[in-house]
């Protein structure tokens, strides 16, 4: 072979070599956007978060579900927020945390998991990515089983709840009738584990989320879908009723 030939040979092989590497190094950043941390172990508990629709519009007029009218198709009802590991320190395991939402890679969910979410976030394209990649990366799942555990536990408390705050529309609710609801719902001490946020809008103060005491999102898991959230909150540790009473938009 001549000298020549060697030389366009060792290209043709080092330009091969790299090209293989550079589709294995896409690959493996397509495959860790839906795989669980390995820090995600260090979580004790999770909060699962929902909104009640009204408010987040009142307090947030500007929110991307308020403006596009989303929020308000979805009607007088909680919508998931998310399904946090805690401690609350416990976000963005092993991805970079300055990265606009926007700039992030999407998350690829089978299409059942897509349709629930459809149905139960404010904006779901943006809401499924910056779940995932704040809260869901330190689940200890994958990105399907994580929201597929948010929707089935969330649908639960919605089918519970939201009776008790469509009733209360134009009045005040207290952190301690949630509670009874709750405690009639699941059993005592299921109230235990329900706190509730207030945020200001105008006209004052109004009930903003309810948050749900959970154990770690890995042992949420049950066969192919989610613990009853019943067992789910007897298993989760006690935390704060949160602000005593507030209006109901």
């Amino acid at each position: 072979m001549k000298r020549g030939d060697k030389a366009v040979l060792s290209i043709s092989v080092a330009l091969a070599v790299a090209a293989v590497a550079a589709v294995a190094f896409s690959l493996l950043v397509l495959d860790r956007r839906s795989r669980p941390s390995v820090n995600a172990s260090d979580s004790s508990s999770s909060l699962l978060v929902v909104t009640w629709g009204p408010s987040l519009c009142a307090v947030e007029p500007s929110n991307s579900g308020c403006r596009s009218g989303r929020v308000e198709q979805l009607g007088q009802s909680l919508i998931l927020h998310g399904l946090w590991p805690q401690p609350s320190t416990e976000q963005y395991c092993d991805v970079p945390k300055g990265v606009p939402d926007r700039k992030r890679s999407p998350v690829p969910l089978p299409d059942d998991v897509t349709n629930r979410l459809q149905t139960m976030l404010s904006d779901p394209s943006m809401m499924t990515t910056h779940e995932w990649y704040a809260h869901g990366t330190c689940s200890g799942v994958t990105a399907p089983e994580y929201f597929g555990l948010a929707t089935d536990l969330a649908q639960e408390a919605v089918r519970v709840l939201n009776p008790v705050f469509a009733a209360s529309s134009g009045r005040e609710i207290s952190a301690r009738s949630v509670r009874q609801t709750v405690d009639a719902a699941f059993g005592g001490g299921a109230g235990m584990r329900v706190g509730l946020s207030c945020k200001t809008a105008q006209g004052g103060e109004v009930f903003y989320e309810v948050k749900l005491s959970l154990p770690a999102v890995v042992d949420l898991r049950v066969g192919d879908g989610a613990l009853p959230l019943g067992k789910a909150l007897s298993r989760g540790p006690t935390i704060g009723a949160g602000c005593g009473q507030a209006r109901v938009p």
